[in-house]
């Protein structure tokens, strides 16, 4: 069970191949609606990702909370399935052809595409996919601790057969890292998929993304203890501490003499710390103090191993950091610290990264502490400190509080308990690297918070048990700190054992194994008692005897009963040089449901010496068996690909889940309530090819006790549409979306298919009693034609419906709005794809599916006039890379019988600020302009392939010069007069009008004043077609004005007939308000019309205004 927050949809697209061109499927959010009147920006922000498996997904946002996804199958996979998941702003897209292997076999990371696009792996950054391939016959050798070297131990693997290029080999997981060409993965899959009797000698067992990890960011040494510990001549010495991290500052006084060692692994050449974090860990954990003789690390003794596995911003690639973490441990690094983390993932600790601690630890001894993480939620240990061999370390304040920021226990998965101890990590003063942290200090030392810096004191305070105690190994290391621990606040998932104290640990007679006790998940009904072995270990040479104690309290601090945790015995003494055990139980049938419960076993000697053993459990919630079962079409267990989506509508906190269904169906244990519970059950060929698809609908269903619920396909009725002109259907969408009785959001699951399939739903009794509910049934149909010719008419059609009791839809005249829309052409080798976003009243989430539109063309778009809101993508590019971009037009609604003219991509294409362009907000000016809006007014969305220069001038000063169309200046108290120039250039084989652009806007801003209104130009021009082409003369009417409706009191206007090399006045005879027209005569021979305006408001404001190659001469 898992809990969610945030707007959920789900949906499963299946993309076929119509006519020319690969069609894509996408889904946006509804805007205002109404004529768009120059608008806010289009969108915030646009990315682009290529999934392993080639299929493209691209991601809007815009200001206005809407988003956008689009899913486009690569070539020759047009009849494959899409699952989409969107929760909150994160968007999952995983191709049905591979979703039987997520996460088993594929990382699921892999198709995140919000997460791939936030860690830099979109397009517009890489090439190809960071990956980490694990092969069955190494992952066994690396998995036996006996073996010097996977990589002696086996005969390497033939990756080449799998279409892989290893960057690194990383032996402790049986692994490589490579950059993978998304085109070239289908071997690689194809392995992943193989069954064992077909399977080469070389196959891969699991693919990882290689993901991104990120550093996890007043004297304190007293805090642990250390002064009582030097003072006994204990400081690390003839102990090698290794610091995995962004490198050191080697000419620092405190770190000058400390090095044995150093490597790069992050392709810097160096390792040099330009960072700091690398220096400020280094310093806790081992610096002398030398610079002010009073901030001196746990170790000073100690001597230094580094790693640079993160670059110069503090960021590295997974593989990297294992490759690293292999090289500082055949090294000989005693204790290695890693205050690093791949944030926001929560593992049971079967992720590569932490698998590798583990496998290292086995193998060498070597005891990895590592911070825990810095998102302060339980359940966010981050790997690699969800290891279980890792020493995982939170982080306290100086009054031993666990910081706010400290993440909290339990582990992922199996309620394990981390983090194993605390230490100081907040405001922690510690080295600063020279060239980092100017801005803070300029002196040797600088003060940073997080569990890096919890980290180092726990790695220091290792350092000098090692020294006291050379013969202990990494695990009775990390055993000694635990059981010497001090509680200070929270429970065992917060604080584990507690927060280290180096005197206790020096002292401490005994042992404890295991170093905590997780008692996991108690599963409903409780029954009986749960039992543990604790050994106690005594290497003195004389007797020693403990009394023991237990106590034990929930997750708000309330003590449980005695009799709740139990102990076999009170007394136990363990013979010199040798082990005792005690037995601890935990009723659990005591105490309240989904709730967790930790404490600690204590045993004290003679005298006074504490060992801590911290416990925890969780005891579930009174859960009900909820069994879901499929029959396909022809009465049989369904075995298509198929998937259910089961939400809690009472509370989706309780349960969201999304699972794939197979013949055997699904087996969950829920928490009683009502659900909605909806299969799409697919009907496909070998190859994964969709001919039908049922929507399987039980909107709400009450769970009291254990529960079947079957989905049965043949239930469902075909869903059709009959129109006022012969149309055939190219898609279907359905969409079935959720509220709760808690909050607004919206819970959706969905299907989409192509003209090949059918597509069916069952239909339902009555509307739902808790939330609302309803399924949208979106038709995409278009004119028959022949073989490549371009339809003249389409249509788009959305229906909902809160009781699902029509089948068999119509579309006429009088309930569909007629917009004639022209497709313009920017060059020759210009393709487009068209996709109507269509959103149903009282909804957020609108779909849509785009298809190809030759270029130029006109042709009339029917649209469901029932209250949608309707927006239009136009996606543009080349056949080799056709989504290089969009035009985005404002969404809007139709009436009924309504006529509208449109025009996409028309000329004449320039910047327009329009509303949002500019604003103010306190005292910062902000700018989102876009380089390019067509005539209509719809901006150009750039997926890549502009060059833009934004300025901006205060008072004549320069203030702002950047390559990005978005940033802002600070208003100086009382305002300024602003200049702000825009210039842009597309170098496109398709994009040959508009290609350079100039734009300079004169306006006042002052603090807290309203947002400037400034003038934006259209352009009209007599003649003009579908190819930006007009007679050699011809009329331009200008129209400038504000979106506040003030009009331009004055303009000017030349044109050039060579690019821009000379200029020829335009008189200029004005007409309507803000109006004004003239004549461009160019000579013959012309081939393209360069445009230049000049415009004025009456308060003074102007914009100025270059377009080269404006339109063309016919």
């Amino acid at each position: 069970m898992r809990a969610r927050t945030g707007a959920a949809a789900a949906v499963i697209a299946v993309a076929v191949a119509l006519g020319t061109g690969v069609p894509a499927w996408s889904s946006g959010a509804a805007g205002a609606g109404g004529e768009d009147d120059g608008g806010a920006p289009a969108v915030v922000s646009s990315a682009t990702v290529t999934l392993i498996t080639g299929d493209q997904v691209d991601v809007g946002r815009y200001p206005d909370g809407r988003r956008s996804v689009t899913v486009r199958p690569a070539a020759g996979r047009e009849g494959i399935a899409f699952q989409k998941l969107v929760e909150g702003d994160t968007v999952r897209v995983i191709p049905g052809d591979v979703a039987r292997l997520v996460p088993d076999r594929l990382d699921a990371a892999l198709f995140d595409v919000t997460g791939l696009i936030a860690a830099g792996y979109d397009d517009a950054h890489r090439d190809t996919v960071p990956v980490i391939v694990q092969d069955a016959a190494v992952a066994d050798a690396a998995g036996d601790p006996g073996a010097a070297s996977s990589r002696r131990a086996t005969a390497q693997p033939d990756w080449a057969a799998l279409g892989l290029e290893p960057e690194r080999e990383l032996p402790s997981v049986g692994a490589v890292s490579a950059d993978l060409d998304r085109a070239a993965a289908a071997d690689l899959l194809a392995s992943l998929d193989a069954g064992p009797a077909a399977r080469s000698a070389t196959h891969a067992v699991k693919v990882w993304l290689d993901g991104r990890v990120e550093a996890l960011d007043v004297d304190s040494s007293p805090q642990i203890g250390a002064p009582a510990a030097w003072a006994a001549g204990f400081t690390g010495e003839g102990v090698t501490v290794g610091v995995l991290d962004s490198g050191l500052d080697t000419t620092h006084p405190d770190l000058d003499d400390v090095l044995v060692g150093a490597r790069d692994f992050t392709g810097s050449g160096d390792t040099v710390d330009r960072y700091g974090h690398g220096t400020h860990v280094a310093s806790i954990a081992l610096g002398s103090g030398d610079a002010d003789a009073v901030n001196r690390g746990v170790a000073p003794g100690a001597d230094l191993l580094v790693g640079k596995v993160l670059d110069d911003f503090g960021g590295g690639e997974s593989s990297s950091i294992i490759d690293g973490m292999e090289w500082i441990a055949e090294a000989g690094a005693d204790v290695v610290n890693m205050s690093l983390g791949e944030s926001e993932r929560y593992t049971d600790g079967t992720d590569p990264f932490s698998m590798a601690v583990d496998t290292l630890s086995a193998r060498h001894g070597t005891l990895f502490v590592v911070a825990v993480g810095n998102e302060g939620l339980h359940g966010a240990v981050v790997p690699p400190g969800a290891a279980s061999s890792a020493l995982t370390v939170g982080a306290v304040d100086d009054d031993d509080q666990v910081a706010y920021f400290s993440s909290r226990g339990p582990r992922a998965g199996d309620y394990a308990i981390k983090p194993d101890v605390t230490a100081p990590g907040v405001e922690i003063v510690a080295a600063r690297a020279d060239g980092t942290n100017e801005w803070e200090s300029d002196g040797p030392y600088t003060a940073w918070s997080g569990t890096s810096m919890a980290a180092p004191h726990v790695a220091g305070a290792a350092a000098v048990l090692k020294q006291a105690r050379p013969e202990l190994t990494g695990p009775e290391l990390k055993a000694v700190l635990m059981g010497s621990a001090q509680h200070t606040s929270g429970g065992a998932f917060e604080e584990g054992a507690g927060r280290v104290f180096v005197p206790a640990a020096l002292d401490l007679p005994v042992t404890p194994s295991p170093a905590s006790l997780s008692f996991g998940a108690f599963e409903y009904p409780q029954e009986g008692t749960a039992r543990r072995t604790l050994t106690y270990a005594n290497p003195g040479d004389a007797a020693v005897t403990l009394d023991l104690t237990v106590e034990a309290s929930d997750q708000d601090g309330e003590p449980l009963p005695d009799g709740v945790v139990t102990l076999g015995t009170t007394t136990l003494t363990v013979p010199a040089g040798g082990t005792a055990s005690v037995e601890v139980g935990v009723d659990r049938t005591a105490g309240e449901l989904e709730r967790r419960y930790s404490g600690a076993v204590t045993a004290t000697d003679a005298e006074g010496h504490e060992v801590r053993t911290p416990l925890g459990y969780y005891r579930e919630p009174d859960l009900a068996d909820l069994d879901v079962r499929t029959v396909g079409r022809g009465g049989e267990p369904h075995t298509g690909s198929s998937s259910v989506r089961i939400v809690n509508v009472d509370d989706p906190m309780l349960f969201d889940e999304h699972r794939e269904i197979g013949p055997e169906g699904l087996d969950l244990r829920v928490p009683p309530g009502r659900y909605s519970v909806t299969g799409f059950l697919w009907t496909t060929d070998e190859s994964f090819v969709v001919s039908a698809v049922s929507a399987v609908l039980r909107p709400e269903v009450t769970v009291a006790d254990d529960t079947t619920v079957v989905l049965d396909a043949r239930e469902a009725r075909e869903l059709t549409v009959a129109t006022h002109r012969p149309a055939e259907v190219r898609w279907i969408s359905l969409d079935d979306t959720r509220t709760t009785a808690v909050g607004d959001d919206f819970y959706g699951f969905g299907a989409v298919v192509g003209a090949d399939a059918k597509a069916y739903a069952t239909p339902t009794d009555a509307p739902v009693t808790v939330g609302t509910w309803d399924l949208q049934t979106h038709f995409v149909l278009e004119q028959p034609v022949a073989e490549g010719r371009a339809p003249s008419y389409t249509y788009d059609l959305l229906y909902t419906q809160d009781v699902v009791d029509t089948f068999r839809f119509r579309a006429d005249a009088r309930s569909t709005a007629a917009v004639t829309t022209g497709y313009a052409s920017l060059g020759a080798d210009h393709v487009a794809e068209s996709a109507r976003v269509g959103t149903a009243p009282g909804h957020i989430w609108g779909s849509a599916i785009s298809s190809p539109v030759a270029t130029p063309a006109r042709r009339t778009e029917y649209l469901s006039a029932n209250g949608v809101t309707w927006g239009h993508q136009v996606y543009a590019g080349t056949a080799e890379d056709p989504m290089q971009g969009y035009f985005d037009a404002a969404a809007r609604t139709y009436a009924p019988r309504e006529k509208a003219w449109a025009t996409v991509g028309g000329a004449v294409l320039a910047p327009r600020a329009g509303t949002g362009g500019f604003t103010v907000t306190d005292d910062t000016l902000g700018l989102a302009l876009t380089p390019w809006s067509d005539g209509d007014g719809s901006r150009f969305v750039s997926f890549g392939g502009q060059t833009t220069r934004l300025r901006v001038w205060q008072d004549g000063d320069p203030v702002l010069d950047q390559t990005r169309p978005t940033g802002e200046v600070v208003l100086p108290a009382g305002g300024a007069a602003h200049r702000v120039a825009l210039d842009a250039s597309r170098q496109d084989s398709w994009w040959e009008r508009s290609t350079r652009t100039s734009t300079e806007w004169t306006f006042r801003a002052a603090p807290g004043a309203a947002a400037p209104a400034v003038l934006d130009v259209g352009y009209a021009v007599q003649g003009l077609d579908l190819r930006h082409a007009a007679p050699r003369s011809t009329r331009v009417t200008l129209s400038a004005g504000t979106p506040s409706k003030d009009r331009a009191t004055s303009a000017r206007l030349w044109w050039s007939a060579d690019d821009g090399a000379t200029w020829h006045a335009a008189p200029l005879a004005g007409g309507r308000p803000g109006t004004f027209t003239g004549t461009v005569r160019a000579p013959h021979g012309t081939a393209h019309v360069s445009l230049r305006v000049e415009a004025r408001d009456a308060s003074g404001g102007t914009v100025t205004q270059t377009v080269i190659r404006a339109y063309a001469v016919r």
